[in-house]
This record gives structure tokens, C-alpha cells and sequence, in this order.
């Protein structure tokens, strides 16, 4: 199993909207949910930068995430444009191997 780890700067009129659609019954866990290969996701609030969230993403492999996503890009793509307009910026951290 694999976790995908993104880092998110979210402006504070965006906080409640932002967590709405990446908390663990949000928007993209409802999306990600259609793979058997995907495992969930935890949603981390940094306590002491305001605005500065990461995600954990795991999954069976990086190889079923991206075969996910191509398959479902059309969609991938319409969500990732609506929560765009969320942050200030996305970043991957990086993927690991869980232990």
C-alpha cells in the first residue's frame, strides 16, 4: 500500500468550503471511492499555520491511482478545476510506501 501526500495553502474565506470537499466523506473521497484500489483519505489542519493543510491518499499502488484517474480523467479533471479556485497552492509532497 501506498500514501499519496499533498500539501494545500487554503485562503480563510475558503476553510469551510476547502475541508468540505477534501475531508474524509468529501468530494474526493466520494470520487476515489469508485476504485477498490483506493483505501481513503485523512485529511490533516495544521495547528500552527493558519490555512495549511496536507492530505493522505492511500492506495494499493501509485500504478492503480494513475490508472484511475486516466480512466476517469473527464471527471478528475472537473473536480480538480472546482477546487482549484479553493487554494492559493497544491503541491505533492511525495509518495510512500506504507510500513
Amino acid at each position: 500500500m501506498i500514501a499519496i501526500l499533498w500539501e494545500y495553502s487554503v485562503p480563510h474565506e475558503n476553510l469551510a468550503e476547502f475541508e468540505r470537499h477534501y475531508d474524509s466523506s468529501g468530494t474526493w473521497v466520494i470520487f476515489f471511492r469508485k476504485a477498490a484500489a483506493y483505501h481513503g483519505t485523512v485529511l490533516l489542519r495544521d495547528a500552527n499555520t493558519p490555512g495549511r493543510y496536507m492530505t493522505l491518499d492511500h492506495w494499493d499502488s501509485f500504478d492503480a491511482y494513475q490508472s484511475f484517474c486516466a480512466e476517469h480523467e473527464a471527471e478528475y479533471r472537473r473536480i480538480d478545476a472546482m477546487c482549484a479556485t479553493l487554494t492559493d497552492s497544491e503541491r505533492r509532497l511525495g509518495i510512500f510506501k506504507v510500513l
